[in-house]
């Protein structure tokens, strides 16, 4: 059966280095905060298995002041959005449960709110596990948690003086849903 799960969220995490955007001076965190989203899944197996669509949309804000009781300077408001597709894949099934892994991929859309600034879209994957349990044969309940990586890289190093090697200057975020699964 196909599924639509609709689902909320908080999500967390996520830094953007003053090497990867001339936006700001500085190395700048993103606010934890609640997202929306929904998936899509079309069944390719008899065993549960299914390709997912995924739309994850978070509004969060720039801040600074990550240290220990340091206070969080609000630095303007950004929007973080996922669009990937990818498998779900079951495993342990019973009547009461269906516990799953899941991966997938496709494009993270940061949109700062900021005048003359406009949005990226960047490689993004996630990873994670979760558990589906059935309410009746078409309604259920899904929980899953699932951590995010968008490539942040920057191929413009022609003139890096401030460069390191080895540095990881990309994007993690990690999330954890509750959604209503609607099976037909």
């Amino acid at each position: 059966m196909f599924e639509l799960t609709p689902f909320v969220g908080y999500r967390w995490g996520g830094t953007i280095t003053a090497l990867q955007s001339d936006l700001f001076n500085t190395d700048v965190d993103l606010a934890s905060s609640a997202n929306i989203g929904a998936n899509f899944a079309i069944p390719i197996n008899d065993d549960g298995m299914k390709v997912e669509l995924m739309i994850d949309h978070q509004q969060t804000h720039f801040m600074t002041g990550s240290g220990l009781f340091e206070p969080a300077g609000n630095l303007g408001d950004v929007d973080v959005t996922y669009y990937h597709g990818g498998l779900l894949i079951p495993f342990g099934q019973s009547r009461g449960a269906t516990p799953f892994v899941l991966v997938s991929a496709g494009l993270a859309n940061i949109d700062p709110k900021l005048a003359g600034v406009s949005s990226e879209n960047r490689f993004s994957a996630s990873a994670g596990v979760g558990v589906k349990v059935p309410v009746n044969r078409n309604v259920g309940v899904r929980v899953e948690a699932r951590g995010f990586f968008t490539s942040l890289s920057n191929d413009n190093r022609d003139n890096c003086t401030r460069c390191g090697f080895g540095e990881n200057n990309d994007l993690y975020q990690g999330e954890v849903n509750l959604g209503l699964t609607l099976r037909f």
